[in-house]
């Protein structure tokens, strides 16, 4: 019997299943694959899988690979804008190696094309898998556990951490805590706003949720506050070890966060503190992808009126594949297809690591086609997103 593609787990019961027989199917997949603890597991098919959506390939009535699609709302350069958050990429071991996973992956990126989608990201376990889909990073995660590692381990008097003694306080974020939670809401937007080109919207439900995640694995969201005002937040999981999966503060009170959280502890319900803050070597990275070319490009603005012609090429969306005019204002970007020689000719890829601020300039020259400095000049005028900020494991 062939493999099966599904689309969403409804079309499943075509094949006699019904759809608790068919969510177990998908549970137990995703511990086979990722080996993830009940509870966490637990935490994710209750907050994720209900708004979400799951490819998957069955054969002989056993699911054999799937993908989920979770759906974030971002803000890019002050505009909305959803798009999917790829995770739960697994395979069972026997139904390896005989592309599922590429099906799936083109079948998703042709879909979110189809529904006008910028462009889609995912945090991948390894990068060279996804390289041949146009997958590129876009972020490493800020060292926070190495950072704060590294203060504890130092045997100098933290003296201005000590001066605010009788002013900070760390305060556990409740579920129930309505009332924080929505001054929390409003921290994040300010601070993300100010700082950052991409990164995810924050309300209510999100650190609902995200309280939820830490306490999964025995973790905690923890506020930071210096007198009556709200200077930073950090949520850690501490299942082996403690790991801090965001931190975020304004950046004038980088340092203090940063040496309060390392002199004060993470409370980790009450645990005592010899758990050791695990440092990673290598920081948890994002790549994108474009999807919708002409969906993309109209979001990115420039700081003078300018024009491009570019060359698109795009080996897995057939429909992204043209020459087109740019023309770039600090509105937006309008853009048509035409018949003039490109100055720049790109695979989908390079043009992700370009408007993200990621190309370097080596690779630039290699898709530069008219003069380089004269394109140089062109380019830095563009408004590129070059300060990303996603955090989220799933």
């Amino acid at each position: 019997m062939e493999y099966q593609l599904y689309h969403t787990l409804d079309e499943i019961q075509i094949i006699g299943k019904d759809l608790d027989s068919i969510k177990e199917d998908v549970y137990s997949l995703w511990q086979m694959c990722f080996g993830d603890t009940k509870e966490y597991t637990d935490f994710y098919f209750r907050w994720k899988v209900v708004d979400n959506q799951i490819l998957s390939m069955y054969k002989e009535n056993v699911i054999s690979s799937m993908l989920h699609l979770n759906p974030y709302e971002l803000m890019v350069q002050g505009k909305n804008i959803v798009t999917n958050y790829i995770v739960g990429v697994a395979t069972r071991e026997d139904d390896r190696r005989k592309g599922l996973m590429k099906t799936l992956l083109e079948t998703a990126i042709n879909q979110m094309y189809k529904q006008n989608m910028p462009f889609t990201y995912l945090m991948p376990a390894k990068e060279s898998i996804y390289l041949p889909f146009g997958f590129r990073i876009v972020y490493n995660q800020e060292k926070w556990n190495q950072n704060i590692r590294e203060i504890i381990g130092k045997s100098e008097d933290n003296s201005e951490t000590k001066n605010y003694e009788d002013k900070i306080s760390i305060i556990l974020l409740g579920n129930e805590d309505t009332e924080r939670i929505d001054e929390l809401v409003s921290f994040s937007n300010k601070i993300l706003s100010e700082n950052y080109d991409v990164f995810v919207k924050r309300n209510a439900q999100y650190y609902k949720r995200l309280i939820h995640e830490m306490m999964s694995t025995s973790g905690e969201v923890e506020l930071i506050y210096k007198g009556n005002e709200l200077i930073g937040y950090v949520s850690y999981m501490a299942e082996s070890s403690i790991y801090i999966t965001e931190c975020l503060y304004a950046p004038k009170d980088e340092e203090i966060v940063m040496k309060i959280i390392a002199s004060y502890g993470l409370t980790v319900n009450q645990v005592e503190r010899s758990k050791e803050i695990k440092a990673s070597l290598n920081s948890p990275a994002i790549m994108a992808r474009i999807i919708h070319w002409d969906s993309f490009i109209q979001n990115v603005t420039a700081k003078d009126n300018i024009s491009l012609v570019v060359k698109v090429i795009d080996p897995i969306i057939e429909e992204n594949n043209g020459v087109y005019t740019l023309n770039f204002s600090n509105n937006g970007c309008v853009t048509m297809k035409t018949d003039q020689t490109p100055e720049i000719s790109a695979d989908i890829s390079d043009l992700t690591k370009l408007f993200f601020g990621k190309l370097d300039s080596s690779d630039f020259d290699v898709i530069c086609l008219g003069d380089k400095e004269y394109m140089n000049e062109k380019i830095k005028k563009i408004n590129m997103y070059h300060n990303v900020f996603i955090n989220d494991v799933v």
